[in-house]
């Protein structure tokens, strides 16, 4: 036997020597999956990765869903790539104006001082990806080129089913209707709130029950589940550090640890984004958290859960999170 054949024999008994991985349980996911859907009173979907082989399953994991606010993490990604390209540097200095603040949640207009600020590029990443601020992700696709830069982004990195469409000054109000905030325009949060709560109640449940389905700014579960693989294996960005800048914003984030995390064993490190909208004459636009979890034993998997049209009030929602999470841990093998 040549030289080469003895060492293709001992490769082959290598591998032989190393036992399959193990499939998701799937009857059980399968049988509990229903029971927390109904339990949550609205539209779950569900996706899981192992990361040791890429073993999937879901449940409506080719339905689409609104993502709110999980956008910020491709979008902190896209961010990086720019930065990889020579376009941008970490540290750069973005003016921000009190012309440029978005609607809702924004640590940044909550502690802005003056009329204009200056803010390091790194700064706004770590407010939009990690804090899940508004104002800052509105910043950061604004100046990357806008939120096709992110979709074209996913595409080129074979996500087909994620899509960024909009900023959030002008999808928040659209979703019930309503005209958006350009550019040109300063937002007034007050007055939208004004107008929201003026709508004739069977005007909003109809302009919601549209949003629900709406293609744009939304993501199925699988497709979500194959970005989250491709960044925890680094394939998005070349520089390794980038990629660890990012999982630590993610996982050091304070946000929504009612939902995913709160069904998670002490102990495992989880890098997340969540994602949330409004409640409205008793219905939820959408509760989400996608993520990467590292188990105390050092096993990892991909959990996506997207709740659209839910009619359970907050702590209902994120306990349905948090037990499809207790349920992915029993059931991967």
């Amino acid at each position: 036997m040549s030289a080469r054949l003895r060492l293709a024999a001992a490769a082959l008994a290598c591998l032989a020597a190393v036992p399959a991985f193990a499939d998701w349980d799937r009857d059980k996911l399968d049988k509990a999956i229903e029971s927390i859907e109904q339990a949550s009173k609205g539209r779950l979907g569900v996706a899981l990765m192992d990361l040791r082989d890429r073993k999937l399953w879901s449940h409506r994991g080719s339905e689409t869903f609104p993502m709110q606010s999980v956008f910020k993490l491709p979008l902190a990604v896209a961010v990086l790539q720019q930065v990889e390209a020579g376009k941008f540097k970490l540290d750069q200095p973005i003016t921000v104006t009190r012309k440029d603040f978005s609607l809702f949640h924004s640590p940044l207009v909550k502690n802005f001082k003056g009329e204009r600020n200056d803010y390091p590029l790194r700064e706004l990443i770590r407010l939009a990806a990690g804090e899940s601020d508004n104002t800052a992700a509105d910043l950061l696709m604004r100046e990357i080129g806008g939120p096709q830069v992110v979709t074209k982004m996913l595409r080129d990195g074979g996500v087909a089913g994620m899509s960024v469409d909009r900023y959030e000054r002008l999808f928040q109000p659209e979703i019930y209707g309503l005209k958006g905030f350009g550019w040109d325009e300063v937002v007034d949060e007050k007055a939208f709130r004004a107008e929201l709560k003026a709508m004739r109640p069977r005007l909003r449940i109809a302009a919601l029950s549209n949003a629900l389905k709406d293609k744009r700014d939304a993501s199925t579960p699988e497709a979500s589940a194959q970005f989250l693989e491709a960044f925890a294996r680094g394939n998005w960005l070349r520089d390794p550090a980038h990629t660890a800048f990012i999982e630590k914003i993610v996982a050091e984030s304070k946000v929504g640890t009612d939902r995913l995390k709160a069904g998670l064993p002490a102990g495992t490190r989880f890098a997340h984004r969540t994602g949330l909208g409004l409640t409205t004459d008793g219905i939820n636009h959408a509760t989400n958290d996608i993520g990467i979890a590292t188990l105390p034993d050092g096993r990892r998997f991909v959990i996506v859960t997207y709740l659209a049209g839910s009619r359970a009030d907050a702590d209902v929602r994120s306990a349905a999170l948090a037990d499809v999470a207790r349920l992915a841990v029993s059931a991967l093998r």
